[in-house]
């Protein structure tokens, strides 16, 4: 009795051995982002599809393969693929790194080397459409000047009044893992017409001693500032722009040139 007791225990385990082997071919995973990273918990890919948006990407893990994996894209104008083969501290690493490049669909095959395959279906949509948009429209512009004659004085308005051209700002914000690592914030400056995009960066800002005064950057993406201003929070929607410096060689008396756009959010 106790034989057969035996015999049924090791066969139940043999079984379970069997149901947990390597054997059942490739499985495709994403790590999981939300909740403990630390854990490094996998996640499958939900009805073996994706969503990348343009100008990012995406990397997939491959479970389960034989030996080194190859991917092919079916539309290489929609999304490239690249393999990544490495040795981690918890064995052989195979991964799937995914280039979005324009709006649209395509299939990924994923293979081994024994020639077992996964597919999984990519769609990339516009990275616009992670950022959410507020626009203010260019109500009124002045100019400020101090120090020279009037006759001067209107030369220099004018002239930068036609330096900054722009008929509407954009502020956009994304949140990044729903808010909870942080908030990037994008300005447009907007010249005539709302498509007519004339410097677009990432909002930086600084402020001085009794927050009285913001001061404002917009970076490219190699960190370059492309244009500068500030505002007065009491003041509202008025964005300042000191022009002083750029006046002073032509016009050595003058002590202030400040260039004011008063803008209203568009609802």
């Amino acid at each position: 009795m106790k034989a057969k007791i035996y015999f049924l225990a090791m066969a139940f385990v043999a079984l379970l051995m069997v149901g947990c082997s390597d054997d059942d071919g490739i499985r495709l995973t994403q790590d999981e982002i939300i909740g403990d990273i630390n854990t490094g918990k996998q996640v499958g890919i939900k009805d073996n599809s994706l969503v990348i948006y343009t100008t990012e990407g995406s990397t997939v893990n491959v479970q389960g393969a034989k030996g080194k994996v190859s991917a092919q894209s079916s539309d290489e104008k929609v999304v490239t693929v690249t393999c990544i083969h490495e040795t981690g501290q918890y064995g052989k690493d195979e991964r799937v790194s995914l280039t979005a490049v324009a709006v649209g669909k395509a299939l990924v095959t994923v293979s081994d080397e024994d020639g077992n395959e996964a597919k999984f279906a990519v769609e990339v949509k516009d990275v616009e459409e992670l950022w959410k948009s507020s626009v203010f429209a260019v109500r009124q512009k002045k100019c400020l000047v101090e120090g020279v004659s009037k006759e001067d004085s209107l030369s220099i308005a004018s002239d930068a009044i036609a330096s900054k051209p722009y008929e509407a700002i954009k502020l956009k914000s994304r949140d990044y893992n729903n808010g909870a690592f942080s908030t990037v914030y994008r300005l447009q400056f907007l010249g005539e017409g709302q498509n007519n995009v004339l410097v677009d960066g990432y909002l930086m800002r600084e402020y001085n001693d009794d927050n009285s005064t913001t001061y404002c950057y917009v970076n490219n993406r190699d960190g370059e500032t492309v244009e500068s201003f500030y505002f007065r929070p009491k003041l509202g929607s008025i964005f300042l722009w000191d022009l002083t410096d750029k006046y002073k060689d032509a016009y050595p008396q003058v002590t202030k040139v400040e260039l004011c756009l008063m803008a209203v959010l568009l609802l």
